[in-house]
């Protein structure tokens, strides 16, 4: 698959990776929205990257108990985090003006970057060096 994101961290996974590509063109599209006072545009884009980030985390969590993988609790603990974070940025865009709710939305980017490059990045180590039949790398 084709990444727009080269800063992107890759887990080696291509449907792991792929998902993350579009989360985040998904925030990208979201921040411009909000940049451009785009109220009902960003909020249809939140719903979108809430209900994809929602699907992509059921994907891991698959992965993750199919292959018994040992850090699983503390990823899921990270998931839960950032759902927190999605419904405190659909709260600044309720209540607050674009601009307080652009700066939730850049600290979300930077939270995805961050947890792709640690807790998916190990994630896919480990499924890489999984026995039993573990998810195509990319080539």
């Amino acid at each position: 698959m084709s990444h727009d994101h080269p800063e992107m961290p890759r887990t080696g996974i291509a449907e792991i990776d792929g998902e993350h590509a579009l989360e985040l063109r998904v925030v990208r599209e979201l921040q411009a929205a909000l940049l451009a006072g785009e109220r009902a545009l960003a909020a249809e884009l939140l719903e979108r990257l809430a209900d994809f980030t929602n699907a992509h985390f059921l994907t891991e969590q698959l992965l993750m108990r199919l292959h018994a993988y040992p850090g699983y609790e503390a990823h899921q603990q990270e998931h839960d985090r950032l759902i927190g974070e999605l419904g405190e940025l659909r709260t600044a865009l309720a209540d607050a003006s674009p601009l307080d709710a652009r700066g939730e939305a850049d600290r979300l980017e930077r939270w995805l970057l961050a947890h792709m490059a640690t807790s998916d990045q190990a994630l896919g180590d480990f499924l890489g060096q999984s026995p039993a039949g573990h998810p195509t790398p990319e080539a």
